[in-house]
């Protein structure tokens, strides 16, 4: 049964990633004979075009984005970036402060250490995409990354718009006029 399984994932990762290799080696064909035949990419052995075409025309790649004329640019993202180690701190310091203890939700018993484990995973994703959009990606882009593609930044969010009505004694009076 595990061969089989085993087996059976591999015909479905080779489903996946077949599309890509054929168009990459369409790239080579087409690129990397007769008249365009100049280009560093067709040097390679292992040729795959995205990652020579951000660094070549975009200028993507490990800290090039690090320049003092980019600095507004990731000034504008600053408050991304402030938010996701805001949100980081606060859960660790949840998860450190709730490990092994059971929540009771409407009279459910819930196992913690399955909602810390899953959370986990969400919250590593985020740092993880957070640190590559910082190191080797356009800050334009990051935010649009992040905010795309992590969930807990709204899942942070909400639950701090719940709250914080909590920690705030200002209240909003409106008269009608």
């Amino acid at each position: 049964l595990l061969v089989v399984n085993l087996v059976c994932m591999a015909v479905q990762v080779g489903v996946s990633v077949a599309p890509f290799f054929c168009f990459q080696n369409h790239l080579s064909e087409l690129y990397c004979s007769g008249e365009y035949n100049g280009s560093s990419w067709c040097d390679k052995d292992f040729r795959i075009s995205y990652g020579y075409i951000q660094s070549k025309y975009w200028g993507v790649g490990l800290f090039k984005y690090w320049q003092l004329k980019q600095l507004p640019n990731f000034l504008l993202a600053a408050p991304l970036f402030l938010v996701v180690g805001v949100v980081m701190v606060t859960w660790c310091r949840s998860a450190i402060s709730s490990s092994n203890k059971a929540v009771f939700s409407r009279n459910i018993l819930l196992d913690l250490s399955s909602i810390i484990n899953f959370q986990l995973a969400g919250y590593i994703h985020l740092v993880l995409l957070t640190l590559l959009g910082l190191v080797a990606m356009h800050v334009q882009v990051v935010t649009r990354f992040l905010v795309a593609n992590c969930p807990f930044l709204f899942v942070y969010c909400v639950q701090l718009m719940i709250e914080l009505p909590r920690y705030c004694s200002v209240t909003l009076q409106c008269t009608a006029q």
